[in-house]
């Protein structure tokens, strides 16, 4: 009975040292995501299914670091490091295959941070679709008093476990089902993401010693709806400036036509009347002439008309 007991304390001394005193690594969609405190010691590490002829590591810096040892023939490389806020950021891993080729290449998020933290502080989700965002303890699987957000332009809120998908806070906000306040966790799906879900989000969690622990996380929307309001204003009046330059053009064209147009007709104008003149002189000329030049002479019968009471004139005629 007494080895019961000490193994059982045993068993609960290891879980509690590690819990606390250990640091977490998060893989979340092939992003693997390292939470620690300043000066904790942190094992980064790449893996594969495979023998490696090789591996090392590319420091945030640009800093390098070897590996050898049996691990490679595991499929397995890695490097022991106290952390600090100068090794925060991201690290890869380039590892040699037994065949020559094309590197195998890894990303690893190394994050120091404080009691707690967001597991990704920059997510980029899909208009429309869910998107979770989480924080979680750095120091092992603490149970938290609370889960809390503060969403960018929404009354906050808390929620638990026992908020689901069936009855979201303002219809949209529930815990995710993978997630455990017991564990550590602390975070929130969103259903169908707006306009109004953009922006900074605060997450808050309470632990044994009576504080809040908060972290941030930037949410985005990928495509379009990146824009911010001043990328659209300026392109609102970027548009209405460059249909006010078109306006003004088209109407110089067309008041510049209107203009050649008239002169147009007005020379026309000028070169009939040009050459209606010649016309109407010549004309005029033979007009003249008809009225000056000699007519032909006609023939006119005199007629003598004699009073018939002279007789003397009638016999002498007859």
């Amino acid at each position: 009975m007494g080895n019961v007991k000490y193994f059982m304390f045993l068993i609960y001394f290891l879980h509690c040292t590690v819990n606390i005193h250990g640091y977490r690594v998060f893989d979340r969609d092939g992003v693997v995501t390292i939470l620690a405190f300043d000066n904790e010691k942190v094992n980064i590490q790449c893996q594969t299914d495979m023998p490696m002829t090789y591996c090392g590591f590319i420091h945030p810096s640009g800093k390098r670091y070897s590996f050898s040892g049996q691990g490679l023939n595991n499929g397995h490389c890695a490097v022991t490091i106290t952390a600090t806020k100068k090794d925060s950021g991201q690290w890869s891993c380039h590892i040699g295959k037994a065949s020559v080729g094309v590197e195998i290449m890894q990303t690893i998020h190394l994050r120091v941070v404080n009691q707690v933290a967001a597991i990704q502080p920059n997510v980029t989700a899909v208009h429309g679709k869910s998107v979770t965002l989480e924080c979680a303890t750095a120091k092992g699987l603490v149970p938290l008093r609370y889960c809390r957000f503060e969403p960018p332009s929404d009354s906050p809120f808390s929620l638990s476990e026992t908020v689901t998908a069936k009855n979201p806070i303002a219809g949209k906000y529930y815990f995710p089902q993978n997630k455990s306040i017991d564990r550590g966790d602390c975070a929130v799906t969103i259903r169908k993401v707006k306009y109004e879900d953009v922006g900074l989000w605060t997450c808050g969690a309470g632990l044994d010693d009576g504080k809040e622990h908060i972290d941030k996380i930037m949410l985005e929307v990928d495509g379009l709806y990146t824009m911010s309001t001043a990328s659209v204003t300026g392109i609102t009046f970027g548009v209405i400036g460059a249909a006010a330059i078109l306006s003004v053009l088209g109407i110089v064209v067309w008041k510049k036509r209107s203009l050649l147009g008239t002169g147009q007709q007005e020379e026309q104008d000028v070169v009939e009347i040009q050459e209606l003149a010649p016309r109407q002189s010549v004309s005029t000329q033979r007009i003249s002439e008809q009225r000056t030049s000699p007519q032909p002479s006609r023939h006119i019968p005199l007629v003598t008309v004699q009073s018939p009471s002279d007789t003397s004139a009638i016999s002498e005629a007859i």
